[in-house]
């Protein structure tokens, strides 16, 4: 019978293979040597390419300072005080006034306060509490940092869009006749580099001269635009002052009349320029919160698309708002009742007053009066959140 062969040990793995003496790293590490291990003669290794204990990746412009930090205080404070001696020289006068306070983020909590150890008391009266019950609770951040009188005004956080989504059609209708008339306002005055750039919300009195800006539209989709440009133009540059205005809102009335007076000619403008597009989306999100989700970048190529895009259909209306709009013999019938939600056998019960009679006995066998109380909607839902 035959037989499989036995195979060798791999050779790696022999555990006759001698020690060597070479230690790795030790140009790196310190190293010890002891009267059993042999001596190994090697070179220095050079300086730069020593590393301590806890060595750190830095930047190329960035290295690991070997100094001492007493002596690094002392030369900033040295290079100080030969500014300060400079400025003196020059004949500048320095004051106390006119060095910038350093801007706060935040106000910080009191400092904190000890009381007297019971030992330390001099009233004679006080007896200390062994327990906690029926003290009052004294001092404690508590939310301290959750409280906006503690954050100055400078510290608030300014987001691109704005904090409440703008779902009024004709609103967002609006807002893509402006972010329109702004894209190619740029493209006509030559700044298209200001296309992906951050632009400014404008003030009341811009808005109304934005938006009476004509726009006319080719069969090809090119967007020709009349009216005040430079102050569109004037409305899209920052301004080094701070403005007191608020953001500009129209109200619904004004919106529509907007609306009806430009027509549906200019939904027809081109929108097949990438630059263009972007700058339109990335306007019409900064002023609406309506993102346009990437699938459907690529279906939008014009006006119209966008605001099918961007804009809810309104909510259709039901069978019972229906006949109650268009049917008002059916509702004036004395024989008809219309409801707005299914009639259950419990309605019916309520109608003629034996619901009563009903909870009474569901009291007596200690069951829910409506409604599975006993069981909830949807377990599987709750788990999924992180419930249990």
């Amino acid at each position: 019978m035959r037989r499989i062969p036995r195979l060798r040990r791999p050779s790696g793995l022999s555990t006759s293979t001698s020690r060597s003496a070479t230690v790795p790293l030790v140009g790196q590490c310190p190293f010890s040597s002891s009267p059993s291990s042999p001596a190994v003669h090697r070179r220095p290794v050079p300086a730069k390419f020593q590393c301590t204990q806890f060595g750190r990746l830095y930047s190329s412009d960035r290295q690991a300072s070997t100094q001492n930090p007493e002596n690094q205080s002392k030369e900033t404070k040295e290079a100080l005080e030969e500014e300060l001696a400079a400025l003196e020289a020059e004949g500048l006068d320095i004051t106390e006034n006119e060095v910038p306070q350093q801007w706060s983020t935040y106000a910080p909590p009191p400092q904190r306060s000890h009381a007297e150890r019971f030992d330390e008391v001099s009233d004679p009266s006080y007896v200390p509490a062994m327990t906690s019950e029926g003290l009052d609770s004294v001092g404690g951040l508590g939310n301290w940092w959750d409280q906006q009188t503690n954050w100055p005004k400078s510290a608030d956080f300014t987001g691109f869009k704005p904090l409440n989504k703008v779902v009024d059609p004709v609103a967002i209708e609006t807002a893509v006749r402006r972010a329109v008339v702004e894209a190619f306002a740029l493209r006509q005055a030559g700044r298209e580099d200001e296309l992906v750039g951050v632009w400014p919300t404008a003030a009341s009195g811009e808005l109304s001269r934005l938006l009476e800006v004509d726009i006319k539209v080719t069969e090809d989709g090119a967007v020709a635009l009349s009216g005040d440009l430079s102050a569109v133009l004037e409305s899209l540059s920052w301004k080094d002052e701070p403005s007191t205005s608020s953001d500009a809102a129209l109200s619904t009335e004004e919106a529509q009349r907007y609306k009806e007076s430009w027509g549906n000619g200019w939904k027809a403008a081109s929108l097949s320029d990438p630059r263009i597009k972007f700058a339109v989306t990335k306007r019409v999100f900064q002023l609406t919160g309506q993102l346009v989700p990437d699938h459907q970048l690529l279906s939008i190529n014009d006006v119209r698309s966008l605001l099918h895009v961007v804009q809810t259909p309104p909510k259709s209306k039901t069978l019972t708002q229906e006949i109650q709009e268009r049917r008002q013999d059916l509702v004036q019938l004395p024989n008809v009742s219309v409801a707005t939600k299914r009639v259950t056998r419990g309605d019916k019960e309520k109608a003629v007053g034996r619901f009563k009679l009903v909870e009474e006995e569901l009291k007596k066998r200690d069951l829910p009066l409506e409604g599975h109380g006993f069981t909830r909607k949807n377990r599987e839902l709750s788990r999924l959140k992180g419930g249990v």
